[in-house]
């Protein structure tokens, strides 16, 4: 047999001596790979029966445990603005069309919720005032006031009315001007000056302010409340029109008609969240 070597002869005897063991042993491992096949396939497909109860359950769970947003909602809404103290304020003239003046002392309970814009009025049996508006800052105890009102009659059940509140959350990770506590109002005097004709003496309000901020506004307006002990009794306005950053000036507030009263307080009105406010630097 030329072309066949010894070592073929003797790999080609090897394998007709073993040929029974060798297929033998194919398919004891084949039979074995199918064992292990088919134990895996039937003990995950017995696990599956015996969780199918239980992953239902979970499903059925998921689909109960839902976020409940309206008490979600009810958590993060602003808490209710806070009505204080409303009154009104007789005449303290002898006209004959009677002006009323009106002021509500309000609370912003809100820490981080800026009231941008609310409108407001004061009603009563017979009409209501003018729908005024304005801004509470967060946190801020504000006088809300509507002066000079005409009544054919003296109002009665005076009642403080909100018409439009406009939210705006403050983001407490933004610097917040320093303002309020930069701005100086102090030698708060009443004084009596004689009229032109001198033949009446009129009472007037001075008191003294200053801007010790580094802003200059183009206009600042300050809230002059008369209390007779703890009760107002008097409310007025005055403006301060461009007030520029250091600048001190002498405020006063002719009052002919001013009730008697015990204590004088001056309330400035600013927002610092209002870019329109503040006079350019150049």
């Amino acid at each position: 047999m030329s072309g066949v070597s010894n070592k073929q002869l003797r790999l080609a005897k090897w394998y007709l001596d073993h040929k029974t063991r060798l297929y033998k042993s194919l398919l004891g491992l084949l039979i074995s790979v199918n064992i292990v096949f088919w134990g895996l396939a039937i003990y995950h497909f017995i696990n599956y029966l015996l969780l199918t109860e239980t992953h239902e359950q979970m499903l059925t769970e998921l689909t109960k445990n839902k976020i409940d947003y309206l008490k979600f909602h009810e958590h993060f809404k602003p808490q209710d603005l806070a009505i204080i103290k409303s009154v009104f304020l007789a005449p303290n003239t002898s006209d004959q069309i009677k002006k009323y003046d009106f002021v509500a002392i309000i609370e912003n309970p809100n820490k981080e919720l800026l009231i941008s814009l609310v409108e407001y009025y004061f009603s009563w049996d017979t009409g209501q005032t003018e729908v005024k508006e304005t801004f509470i800052l967060p946190g801020e105890k504000k006088y809300l006031t509507a002066l000079g009102q005409e009544a054919g009659k003296k109002p009665i059940k005076v009642q403080f009315v909100f018409s439009d509140i406009k939210w705006q959350r403050v983001d407490s990770r933004k610097e917040v001007p320093d303002i309020l506590s930069k701005m100086s109002i102090k030698e708060i005097n009443l004084n009596y000056v004689m009229a032109e004709d001198r033949n009446l003496v009129i009472p007037k309000i001075s008191f003294e302010i200053k801007n010790q901020s580094i802003y200059s506004f183009w206009q600042v307006n300050f809230i002059i409340i008369l209390y007779q002990d703890s009760n107002i009794v008097g409310v007025n306005t005055l403006l301060a029109k461009q007030w520029k950053s250091n600048e001190q000036r002498e405020m006063e507030l002719m009052w002919p008609n001013i009730p008697s009263h015990t204590q004088i307080a001056v309330v400035p009105e600013i927002n610092p969240f209002d870019q329109e406010i503040f006079m350019p630097a150049y």
